[in-house]
């Protein structure tokens, strides 16, 4: 029987095969609370099929991935995220799925931008995309109203 490898196991066993490009690009932040976030609004949210929040954590200077429910922790951020991060507008795109993914700035509760929000929605047939990126609005700004900053969102769960 084959157990799925942590990504902190596979980085080290890969840093320590001579691959430490790899390793680089999938360091791995604790980020308790930005889970925790996670969790609660996917069970608040059943419509929602992927949550994922990109952030640029304080002592470190890439843009990664701090909680998902795809997992993927530690992932840097790929160009359309930045680009989301940059220009401030959304990025709305259908899955191979049919899923629609919106990307979103992430706010703190005082509307300081933090990072990404990265999230997917079922998309049935007649429902308007306005529609769900009005949700996945909606559910960005339940997130920032629940992160008083951007450290916040490192600190352990209580």
């Amino acid at each position: 029987m084959h157990r799925p490898i942590r990504a902190a196991t596979a980085a080290l066993l890969l840093a320590s095969a001579g691959c430490a490009a790899f390793a680089a690009t999938t360091a791995i932040t604790a980020a308790p609370s930005a889970q925790q976030l996670v969790d609660t609004t996917l069970a608040a949210h059943p419509e929602l099929t992927v949550l994922a929040l990109h952030v640029t954590p304080p002592t470190e200077s890439d843009n990664v991935i701090i909680a998902s429910n795809i997992g993927r922790i530690g992932k840097r951020a790929d160009a359309d995220d930045l680009a989301v991060l940059e220009s401030g507008q959304p990025r709305v795109e259908l899955t191979r799925t049919g899923d629609l993914s919106v990307e979103l700035p992430m706010r703190d509760v005082t509307g300081k931008t933090i990072g990404v929000i990265g999230s997917t929605f079922h998309f049935a047939h007649g429902v308007k995309r306005d529609v769900i990126v009005h949700e996945a609005e909606r559910v960005r700004d339940e997130l920032a109203r629940r992160t008083p900053s951007l450290a916040a969102l490192f600190e352990p769960t209580h």
